[in-house]
């Protein structure tokens, strides 16, 4: 259920604006760490802007989850990237956020690990498959066991962080904190 009513337009923009601009700080924390230096494979982030996607998906509404990252991947690559990471961003995202769609009409008994994984295996799947329409070479494929190794171990982190926020983000809002 969302926390939000459909009657009260501005809390629920400026609540989206909000987390748009929380998910675009994380996503531009994420460009200022050198994780390539730690795990030198291309492609591989922590996808800390999921954390706020997937709390919009289940505090707010499926559509307001949408919205929150399809805006934060076109500034992130306008800002921040090239039309081919645009591309890449927009194809991964597409594919995450269809996994969640999907994992939400199976049923409620996916712990927010599961989700976070799967959606993060969805994501990078997306990638590999926008690389491989932009290059037109399906060797590329073959790098995906690495990208959905990496999607269990960030995935997990984004998992273990919802554990810890939604339930208190969802006290607080049924006290008025928010």
């Amino acid at each position: 259920m969302s926390i939000l009513s459909r009657g009260n337009r501005i809390r629920r923009i400026t609540l989206d604006a909000c987390l748009t601009a929380l998910a675009m700080t994380l996503s531009y924390l994420e460009l200022l760490l050198p994780l390539n230096l730690l795990i030198p494979l291309p492609g591989v982030r922590l996808g800390l802007a999921n954390v706020v996607v997937l709390i919009a998906f289940c505090l707010v509404s499926k559509l307001d989850a949408a919205i929150i990252s399809a805006v934060r991947i076109l500034l992130m690559g306008l800002l921040f990237g090239t039309v081919t990471s645009l591309w890449f961003s927009f194809l991964g995202g597409l594919l995450s956020y269809l996994t969640l769609l999907l994992l939400s009409h199976i049923g409620r008994g996916f712990s927010f690990l599961a989700v976070s994984v799967l959606s993060a295996a969805a994501h990078n799947t997306g990638q590999i498959l926008a690389a491989t329409l932009l290059f037109e070479a399906s060797v590329i494929f073959s790098y995906l066991p690495v990208l959905l190794l990496a999607s269990v171990f960030f995935g997990g982190i984004v998992g273990l962080l919802l554990n810890l926020l939604l339930p208190r983000l969802k006290t607080a809002w049924k006290g008025g904190s928010i």
